[in-house]
């Protein structure tokens, strides 16, 4: 396939993604970039991203993570995977979803707790910080951030639904 009708193609999967997006009336659910980056990468979806727009959760995030997966589109933009074009739509799209922006500054000091309770980068604890305020599910792809939530004891979302 062609580099240009790659981009169009994902372009396509990128708006069927967000017009199935539900409103949300389910728990509340804290995304990572990790997981809104699959979201309009097209990448393999090993770990169900694309179930949790379908969902009928609420969806939260700390403003960093929009900066946060932008930066990884533009990491796949240098490795010529995507184009400018996938990136503006993929910044785009994600910017339309239904998600309640939390402020990061306001999570700083329970990330920083957090970061030396369980020896873990304070960027992605604003995360955790943020799910264990609203009692929300952590959906994450990365596997250390995982650990560090079922340490702590926040729930992580799986394709199924959240996980104790």
């Amino acid at each position: 396939m062609t580099p240009g009708r790659a981009g169009k193609v994902r372009r396509a999967r990128v708006r069927e993604r967000v017009s199935g997006y539900v409103a949300p009336m389910g728990p509340p659910v804290v995304v990572d970039a990790s997981i809104a980056f699959l979201w309009f990468a097209n990448e393999p979806d090993r770990w169900g991203a694309v179930q949790l727009l379908e969902t009928q959760s609420a969806l939260l995030a700390p403003d960093l993570m929009a900066v946060e997966t932008t930066n990884a589109w533009w990491k796949k933009l240098r490795r010529r995977e995507m184009d400018m074009a996938d990136v503006e739509q993929a910044v785009t799209s994600l910017l339309a979803l239904e998600i309640t922006w939390a402020p990061s500054a306001a999570l700083l000091r329970p990330a920083a707790r957090l970061a030396v309770e369980i020896e873990h980068p304070v960027y992605d604890c604003v995360y955790l910080a943020l799910a264990a305020s609203h009692s929300a599910s952590l959906a994450t792809a990365d596997d250390r951030l995982r650990r560090g939530a079922e340490r702590l004891g926040v729930r992580v979302w799986s394709d199924g639904g959240s996980t104790s």
